[in-house]
């Protein structure tokens, strides 16, 4: 992560602490690897549930050797395969066997940031419904309706993103604030005064940065190998956040219609879809690179 404008990004920088640059590969797991820290029971998945609670995945070796190529080669087709190995489910619109076990089931590994998915997206259902200072109101923030949209969002962060201890919670949070940061990239804006399509670009913007977040976790959880000069790997992890960032801009925006006349139950189902297909999406167009 760190792709931020506005935020500065973790203590550590752009690089992520678990590369091992110029070491083992990391890709001889043959059994499956889980969530990382733990699995449970598909079915009874739901937005608010962590990692640990998350559907069991498949091994992530496939995208490991994938990913590893694509870090030492820059080739779009190796990370074309690298994640739609890790979406993974078999056939169109869920990448090569194994992995998550498709767009549904990586879906469900994102607990805590569908349940933040939801939180944000019922703010931009307010919005549009109620307008800004009674959206604020309902969190007891009014006074900061013509404060920058940036100090309203952090000052919203505890209930957008609440914390805990697992690394669930950590990448919704750690979205949460690089797309906050990205607000202000081109100029701070009064919240009051956001146009709707910005908080839809907002919205967009925290579930492709989670959803990089997560694949970094996964495909990173045992060790890769990455070259050892930075800029390269600087470039790798820019070329991953465009590739996930180009199939969720877009192509998700058709979810962001009628959001007002959803309640709250639809919001949540509505931010549960959009992941579904996010996944879906990156599972196809990294099938077409390959």
């Amino acid at each position: 992560m760190g792709t931020s404008k506005g935020y500065g990004g973790p203590p550590n920088g752009l690089v992520p602490t678990w590369l091992d640059a110029g070491g083992g590969a990391g890709d001889g797991d043959a059994e499956a690897d889980g969530n990382g820290d733990g699995s449970g029971s598909a079915d009874s998945a739901s937005p608010a549930q962590s990692d640990s609670e998350s559907t069991p995945a498949g091994g992530f070796a496939a995208a490991r050797n994938a990913f590893t190529r694509f870090s030492k080669t820059g080739s779009s087709s190796a990370l074309g395969s690298a994640l739609s190995s890790y979406v993974g489910g078999g056939g169109r619109g869920g990448g090569s066997r194994g992995g998550a076990g498709g767009a549904r089931r990586a879906a469900q590994r994102m607990g805590s940031a569908r349940a933040s998915g939801a939180r944000l997206l019922g703010v931009v259902r307010d919005f549009q419904a109620v307008g800004p200072v009674e959206t604020l109101r309902q969190l007891d923030l009014e006074s900061m309706a013509h404060q920058p949209a940036s100090e309203v969002f952090l000052a919203m962060l505890e209930f957008l993103c609440p914390p805990g201890g697992a690394i669930d919670e950590a990448i919704s949070r750690q979205a949460m604030l690089e797309a906050i940061g990205n607000l202000d990239r081109d100029a701070p804006t009064a919240f009051a005064q956001l146009a709707p399509e910005q908080l839809r670009e907002f919205f967009l913007d925290f579930v492709a940065l989670s959803i990089e977040g997560r694949v970094i976790a996964d495909i990173g959880a045992r060790g890769i190998t990455m070259p050892a000069d930075i800029a390269t790997v600087e470039h790798a992890h820019e070329q991953l956040h465009d590739f996930i960032e180009g199939c969720c801009r877009v192509h998700l925006s058709g979810l962001l219609t009628g959001l007002e006349a959803l309640s709250s139950r639809d919001v949540e189902q509505r931010s549960n879809e959009i992941y579904e297909a996010a996944f879906s999406l990156i599972a196809d167009a990294g099938e077409d690179a390959t």
